[in-house]
């Protein structure tokens, strides 16, 4: 019994020694996974960036929808959709100004730091119209400024 125990362990050690070697480290993107998944902040991101699968299983990633508000002040504050969207990548979750609990939808402020400017930018989050996301508006320094409605 001792014997099947350390062959067992010495598998299992190699099985791990080859697992985290090479460019791709698994193990490490495993363990960060399941450390992320405690993570509310990541948690409500990942609903926030919808994806969906292709024909041949590849995952495209679909931009929110952006509302007029939203459109307007991109043009204000000189800034590109993309830009606006970074707030997904590593933000932060404002939970006092977020609505979690709204019906039909839930609205979600998110705020990062993007190009020397503090924003906050403010989703939409509906399940009942096929998970809809929809960028409802924000503010960039805390400042209130034009297309304010």
């Amino acid at each position: 019994m001792r014997r099947r125990l350390l062959f067992f362990g010495f598998g299992a050690l190699i099985s791990v020694f080859f697992l985290s070697m090479g460019p791709e480290n698994r193990l490490k993107k495993t363990f960060y996974a399941y450390l992320d998944y405690f993570d509310m902040d990541k948690r409500v991101i990942s609903h926030l960036y919808p994806n969906t699968t292709d024909d041949e299983g590849n995952v495209l990633l679909i931009d929110p929808e952006f509302s007029t508000q939203a459109e307007c002040q991109l043009v204000y504050y000189n800034l590109t959709k993309k830009d606006l969207l970074s707030v997904l990548e590593d933000g932060e979750v404002n939970f006092e100004l977020s609505d979690e609990d709204g019906e039909p939808c839930q609205y979600f402020v998110i705020e990062k730091l993007v190009k020397g400017n503090a924003l906050s930018v403010t989703f939409e989050l509906c399940y009942y119209n096929d998970k809809s996301v929809k960028v409802m508006n924000f503010t960039s320094n805390k400042e209130k400024g034009a297309c304010d409605v």
